[in-house]
């Protein structure tokens, strides 16, 4: 399977050093870095109050630094603070290198059993975690980034770590470059941070096409081993593929819409053509849909793979001066009755964000509900996973390996500037699962308190939380660190 990725991923080498020579005529713009994601929650914070100010047109995410510099001059006359804050912060990235993030993390925890929302696989009861990110721009066109998190000294996760050259409307990022598709801000259905990164191939434009502010993102993924990998009545294991596409436009100032498909397949005896992967683009009924004697076909093993899609909206709004985004995403994890163009077994999040409530608050929520049979496949037996950890919605964190069962998650944040130095973050969320075979899951509760002082020329961060799993056993988790 490696040599295939090798193999399909060389092509775009030669057309990235093609587009590089034609752009050098032309003195086209080139790429752009990308701030990072679900690495210093206060800054992610100030970006979607722009977002939401500004009204800007993105629906995934990392964010481009020249997307956040264009809208900033937006803000500058209405919210000269917020101006002055983020406009410090993206200096760093104003350089021909620098390191750009820096963070050290000790914590303590009685719980074993399930791993952190949107912290790349992490284990609740980790103890200590360093990371680093940092950037050498070779020119306008080509940019190195390193970057990654050491946990407990002996695991090492190279997020932020990939090579981006090419243009302003085709930059390839390869390595291990994170993905985000949605408009939400603590969850996506298809792809987020809650798994480990993988290595991949990704093109998009930095620059949106046209006065809709038309914006693409293709990437090509090589996940880690997985195992029970179904073909021809037997097992195996293997590394399959991910290949995920993501399209937006505006077609009204306050108004942005996009479509995401997210494509899981080969690994293990799987092979999978080009043929046989436009076909399940095309047509996913008669490539994802075997067995049932109601399609093209006839039985499991000419499945293609596992497809996920969804729909995303993101309306950005005002009310008597006061600012809001309301945020809509409808999944689907199958096709419904075997048609191409209705989604089934349904996902349904929705999110509102007020980034002023008044000069000191912000508030978020966002509720999400899921119908069966997410996060599991009849093909891997681990499902939509890599390294064994569900690679969309944090609820699937919730779930065993193989349950379907349906359910749903809430979750709330409010955020305090209480004074210059001090920023204090509750987040309360809550998950449950309705089995499909017994009543063994009770309904998931957690809180954290989360207090970043201003120290020097970084923060000291302190956060506790607690609560209670879906099996009702309490836990804690407590940590002290520092971030730059």
């Amino acid at each position: 399977m490696m040599a295939f990725f090798v193999h399909k991923t060389k092509y775009l080498f030669f057309i990235t050093l093609l587009i590089l020579f034609s752009i050098k005529q032309a003195n086209a713009d080139g790429v752009s870095p990308y701030l990072p994601l679900k690495t210093d929650a206060l800054i992610e914070l100030e970006i979607a109050r722009l977002a939401t100010i500004s009204r800007m047109p993105v629906l995934s995410k990392p964010y481009h630094i020249v997307t956040v510099v264009d809208y900033l001059d937006k803000i500058k006359d209405s919210h000269p603070a917020l101006f002055y804050r983020i406009s410090a912060y993206i200096k760093r990235y104003k350089k021909q290198s620098a390191l750009t993030h820096l963070s050290t993390t000790l914590s303590t925890s009685n719980n074993k059993n399930f791993s952190i929302a949107n912290n790349r696989g992490i284990a609740m009861d980790s103890n200590a975690q360093a990371s680093a990110v940092g950037f050498y721009q070779f020119n306008q066109y080509a940019i190195a980034n390193v970057g990654g998190t050491i946990v407990d000294g002996k695991k090492i996760i190279p997020h932020n770590s990939y090579f981006s050259l090419g243009y302003e409307y085709a930059q390839f990022d390869i390595g291990y470059r994170e993905h985000w598709l949605s408009p939400s801000q603590e969850s996506a259905s298809l792809l987020s941070t809650n798994a480990a990164p993988a290595f991949s191939i990704t093109m998009s434009n930095v620059k949106p096409i046209t006065s809709w502010h038309i914006k693409y993102e293709f990437s090509l993924a090589q996940l880690e081993e997985m195992a029970e990998i179904k073909y021809k009545g037997s097992t195996s294991s293997g590394k399959p593929l991910l290949m995920t596409m993501q399209m937006s436009f505006q077609p009204f100032s306050w108004w942005t819409i996009g479509a995401n498909r997210a494509f899981q397949f080969g690994g293990g005896e799987r092979s999978t053509g080009l043929n046989d992967i436009w076909n399940a683009i095309i047509d996913p009924v008669n490539s994802d849909n075997c067995g049932s004697g109601l399609t093209g076909c006839a039985n499991f093993d000419e499945e293609v793979g596992n497809q996920i899609a969804s729909l995303t909206n993101k309306f950005d709004l005002s009310y008597r001066g006061f600012p809001f985004t309301f945020y809509m995403e409808y999944a689907g994890e199958d096709t419904k009755e075997h048609k191409n163009t209705e989604l089934g077994n349904i996902s349904q999040t929705y999110g509102l964000f007020f980034p002023y409530i008044n000069k000191d608050f912000s508030l978020y929520a966002e509720h999400s509900k899921f119908h069966n049979a997410w996060y599991v496949h009849n093909l891997y037996g681990e499902g939509y996973r890599n390294d064994k950890v569900v690679m969309g919605h944090w609820w699937g964190n919730t779930k065993e390996l193989r349950d379907g069962s349906a359910g749903n998650a809430s979750l709330i944040r409010l955020n305090w500037d209480f004074s210059a130095k001090y920023h204090l973050q509750t987040l309360f969320r809550t998950a449950a699962i309705d089995s499909l075979t017994q009543d063994k899951y009770s309904r998931a509760k957690q809180i954290e308190l989360s207090l970043k002082q201003v120290y020097k020329n970084g923060f000291l961060n302190y956060s506790l939380t607690a609560g209670s799993d879906i099996y009702g056993e309490s836990f804690y988790r407590a940590t002290l660190g520092y971030n730059w």
